[in-house]
């Protein structure tokens, strides 16, 4: 019985460890490859495994924790076979879903226990429809108004015959969403959705951010993603930064001068953009070269491309290759210009480089800058003309915007100029004078007298000189009350004659050519003529004048026996035959001969003919045509009468400058005509070919010695040139910068200089 005893207590006791105790079941392994609609998932995202009934996590990985495995996952589900089942375990034939950072990628069921299933997972397998992705956006949020904010949405493929259609809505974040810009709201809030039609690969959703002048912290919305029919989401959000352009760093440029490399080297204009200040976002913008008068694949390599200035960082380097040209040549320009900046403004949006040849000599170099509230220098607003005294002394010229007539001494040695005097209607003994809107300013060839023409008050105004201090007293008005009456409406234009006996006056808005006889001891003008467009002068023998239509341009051959005028609207050129008889009583009387029109009996290049001037021999005429943006040469017949020849437009690489020429004039000594291209802020020097020359070329052809540029080099302030004039003595050439409120001095260098030195051009 005791034996008994033992093995019933012996089975009792295995009964009751058996109730308490289970056996463990092997693990169910599902592992593989994770991606993400056709892209790789990231190390370091989780992977979930989820009981279809009940959502419960039963397991879990974290992509690269084990190295063994690479970039595959692998998850153990733990199994129970012993009822009651476990909680958080599970047994085959459960429903079961896996998730990549949230986002459903598969949906399986487990198998037996014990064994290991490749599984390779990616949302776009579940065969609900294409995903879709949406991109973050990050705008300025502007100083007014509002600021589109962009959110780029993508299919990674099409639907076939089904539209998606995605849901969104905003969600505050650091940013305050609202109904409209009002006080305190940074963008407009709202919902929606968007529509991709069969066949779309992507569409977009736009926001609109307020804009104010604010300075604020960058804020952040929240574009949620809130469903999708048709589609699965691959992200259920995206994210819009909002920066306050109140306060971002402005970028500058620094020009680049550099010596042109030795033969079969190159080397590198290095352009290095700069920020104001540092920021906490990087900041982007575009770049491309563009020539100036440089070529490239010969001068430079050109380039354009992407600059990033990483945040926290003030600059970046931008180097561009510059090349070996074979010759001296001229200094040569190519110009770096940004554009689409981000997280800044531009203060300056483009970069010289000026790439000068060791072998080159140049026609002029700085000598001076005459600019207004600089060195003493008042009142040099808007200049328009200059006129040296006939001994080189003194210099006059017309400011337009203060309606008066500034004098400089001029040193003969180095032509600076130096402030003397100025004169208006608040001067004494002025107050009479006609100087509203002086446009060109002339000194007889005595030197004893000072002739204005002032367009806006119709009048030429007569002051007398004192030779040796430069000063000026008023003398008289010729105006619109007088004798010539409205034939001086608009006058822009003044050329006396050689001998000091008449002036010549062009009306522009009167399309007239005015003659006044000169009184030199007085100075005083008497009116004589006018001949006027479209009128025939019964007192000469000449025809009706033709297009003569806004004279702009007078000058006189150097016999004074004809007067050409350049017509800016006329785009033509009319010869007069004048009278230079003294003893004639029609002395400087002007008698129409003829008008050489543009595209007419063979005519070119006079679109809006500006300026005129007759070379000292008589030989050649030459016109600069400002809307043509051309120089035109005539030959000058015996009798006056012209014949074209060339006509030298601009042109890139050859003739750089010459847009919107208006200063035209000719060396003393004949080897340079000097042309000032006003839009583009240009001084074109040419060669003049003379008999001698050793080019093959014909006698009075220009070839291109030298341009130069406003902010080229140490050229600074020569922007808007409307007039350009040599000193008599051919050592000096006064550039008048309208724009720049200045007038350029420069220094010219001789040909035989550079011919002797074994240099041509």
């Amino acid at each position: 019985m005791k034996f008994r005893y033992t093995r019933l207590t012996a089975f009792a006791l295995l009964l009751a460890a058996s109730a308490q105790a289970r056996i463990e079941a092997p693990d169910h392994v599902i592992y593989g490859n994770a991606t993400l609609f056709g892209d790789p998932v990231a190390p370091g995202q989780r992977i979930e495994l989820r009981s279809s009934a009940s959502g419960q996590i039963l397991t879990s990985y974290e992509l690269g924790s084990d190295t063994r495995l690479g970039d595959q996952f692998v998850l153990r589900i733990p199994m129970d076979a012993v009822n009651p089942i476990i909680d958080g375990r599970a047994r085959p034939g459960d429903p079961v879903r896996i998730f990549i950072n949230d986002v459903l990628s598969a949906e399986t069921t487990v198998g037996p226990e014990g064994v290991a299933v490749r599984l390779d997972i990616d949302p776009q397998n579940l065969g609900t429809g294409p995903s879709l992705d949406i991109a973050d956006a990050t705008v300025f949020e502007g100083n007014a108004g509002t600021t589109p904010v962009v959110f780029d949405v993508s299919l990674n493929t099409t639907s076939p015959d089904a539209d998606v259609v995605l849901f969104w809505e905003t969600r505050d974040d650091t940013a305050t969403g609202g109904p409209s810009c009002t006080a305190g709201v940074d963008y407009l809030s709202g919902s929606s959705s968007l529509v991709l039609a069969p066949g779309d690969l992507g569409g977009t959703i736009t926001v609109q951010a307020c804009g104010d002048r604010v300075i604020e912290n960058t804020e952040h919305f929240q574009l949620a993603l809130t469903g999708v029919q048709g589609g699965v989401l691959a992200r259920p959000s995206a994210t819009a930064t909002i920066i306050d352009d109140d306060d971002v760093p402005a970028l500058r440029v620094a020009d680049v001068t550099l010596l042109e490399p030795a033969a079969g080297t190159t080397t590198q204009a290095v352009f290095t953009p700069t920020l104001s200040k540092n920021s906490d976002f990087e900041a982007r913008f575009d770049y491309t070269t563009e020539p100036v008068n440089a070529v490239p694949g010969i001068d430079y390599q050109a380039d354009s491309g992407t600059v990033t200035i990483p945040a926290g960082d003030l600059a970046a380097d931008i180097p561009i290759t510059i090349l070996h040209a074979p010759g001296a040549t001229a200094p040569k320009s190519f110009l770096l210009r940004f554009s689409n900046p981000f997280n800044l403004t531009f203060d300056d949006d483009l970069g010289l480089a000026v790439i000068n040849d060791p072998a080159f000599k140049p026609a002029v170099e700085l000598e001076q800058d005459v600019v207004n509230q600089q060195d003493q220098v008042v009142g040099l607003a808007s200049p328009t003309a200059l006129a040296l005294s006939p001994d080189g002394a003194f210099a006059y010229v017309t400011s337009e915007a203060l309606d008066s007539v500034l004098v400089f001494r001029r040193n003969a040695a180095n032509g600076h100029l130096a402030p003397v005097s100025r004169y208006s209607v608040n001067e004494a003994g002025f107050a009479e004078a006609g100087l509203v809107a002086p446009l060109d300013v002339v000194v007889s060839p005595d030197g004893r007298h000072v002739y204005v023409a002032a367009s806006e008050d119709d009048a030429v105004v007569v002051m007398a000189r004192n030779a040796s201090t430069g000063a000026l007293t008023f003398v008289e008005n010729q105006d619109d009350t007088g004798a010539a009456g409205a034939n001086l409406d608009g006058v822009r234009r003044l050329q006396i004659s050689a001998d000091g006996n008449h002036l010549y006056a062009a009306g522009s808005n009167a399309n007239a050519l005015v003659t006044f006889a000169r009184d030199a001891g007085t100075g005083a003008l008497t009116f004589l003529e006018a001949e006027i467009t479209a009128a025939d002068d019964p007192n000469d023998a000449g025809g009706v004048v033709e297009a003569m239509i806004r004279p702009a341009g007078i000058a006189l051959s150097a016999d004074g026996t004809q007067a050409y005028v350049a017509s800016r609207f006329g785009d033509a050129v009319q010869v007069f035959e004048r009278d230079a008889d003294p003893a004639s009583a029609d002395f400087g009387r002007l008698s129409f001969v003829t008008a050489y029109r543009n595209e007419l009996l063979g005519i070119v290049g006079l679109d809006g003919a500006f300026n005129i001037r007759v070379s000292a021999d008589n030989a050649h005429v030459y016109v600069a045509a400002e809307a043509e943006n051309a120089i035109a040469l005539f030959d000058r017949n015996p009798d006056g009468t012209l014949q074209q020849r060339s006509v030298w437009r601009h042109e890139t690489p050859d003739r750089p400058g010459l847009i919107g020429v208006q200063g035209l004039a000719i060396s003393p000594d004949g080897l340079e005509v000097f042309a000032g291209g006003f839009a583009d802020n240009s001084l074109s020097i040419f060669r003049r070919i003379q008999p001698d020359d050793e080019d093959n070329l014909p006698y009075g052809e220009l070839v291109v010695r030298q341009t130069l540029f406003d902010d080229q080099g140490d050229l600074l302030n020569m922007a808007g040139p409307t007039a350009v004039v040599p000193s008599a003595d051919d050592e000096h050439l006064y550039v008048v910068a309208n724009e720049d409120n200045a007038i350029v001095v420069l220094r010219r260098i001789s040909l035989d200089v550079v011919f002797d030195d074994g240099f041509g051009d």
